[in-house]
């Protein structure tokens, strides 16, 4: 999902509320801090839903920029969801680092046993130190819990792709009573102007990056052992 003319709009809000907290006292030093802080991360986007493409790439900033405010930059690859089409996703087979993670969108009829209760709108099984490790997001839920709420459906996509992702980078069981990472959102929290309070917590942000740091070195030392870690 790339930019329909409302969401892109809606996640320029989102840069505003970060430029604008980026001004206060002392802030100069800190921004530099977190640059130099960031870590990259790639994700393979396996759409099986077709999204529309501005709404996809909606989504996908939306995420983006709240793991950015955690100092987390995402690098996002299109793949095939069939192996006729390889060779249209260039991108997509190359070579599989310790910081590449899955992020399938999936529809009703492919969800069956991800979903733990009806109302989850994605699911993110522990991931490891080596091996891939994927998380997956509801299209069909996501959509229902659109309706009647002021966020848009990329809005909401892209919250559910953070908190989706926050579980890959910081564990499983890793919900919170605030932020992007709380386990249930209200009402009002699934409304425009919740975007500033879901968010990552400092100590998350660096949990992510110590676990990050932990899996590459996990990677480089079965590498020189000659047992490079593969996918699975």
């Amino acid at each position: 999902m790339r930019k329909t003319a409302s969401s892109l709009g809606l996640a320029t809000g989102l840069a505003i509320v970060m430029a604008t907290g980026a001004v206060e006292p002392g802030s100069a030093r800190n921004r530099t801090e977190r640059e130099l802080e960031t870590v990259m991360i790639t994700l393979r986007v396996y759409d099986y839903v077709r999204v529309d493409r501005p709404g996809l790439l909606a989504a996908e900033g939306e995420a983006a920029a709240i793991l950015a405010q955690a100092g987390v930059e995402a690098r996002w690859v299109d793949c095939p969801t069939s192996e006729g089409k390889l060779d249209k996703y260039p991108d997509c087979p190359s070579a599989w680092q310790a910081t590449d993670f899955v992020l399938r969108v999936l529809p009703k009829a492919m969800v069956g046993s991800h979903a733990k209760w009806q109302e989850a709108i994605g699911s993110t099984p522990e991931c490891g130190r080596v091996g891939t490790c994927t998380s997956s997001i509801f299209f069909d839920r996501a959509n229902r819990l659109a309706e009647g709420t002021s966020a848009t459906l990329p809005v909401l996509l892209g919250r559910a792709m953070a908190h989706e992702i926050g579980h890959l980078l910081l564990g499983a069981n890793s919900h919170s009573r605030t932020g992007i990472m709380r386990a249930f959102w209200s009402g009002e929290e699934l409304s425009l102007l919740a975007r500033p309070y879901l968010l990552f917590t400092p100590e998350q942000s660096q949990r992510m990056k110590t676990r990050l740091s932990e899996r590459a070195q996990t990677w480089q030392a079965e590498a020189k052992l000659g047992s490079e870690p593969k996918p699975r």
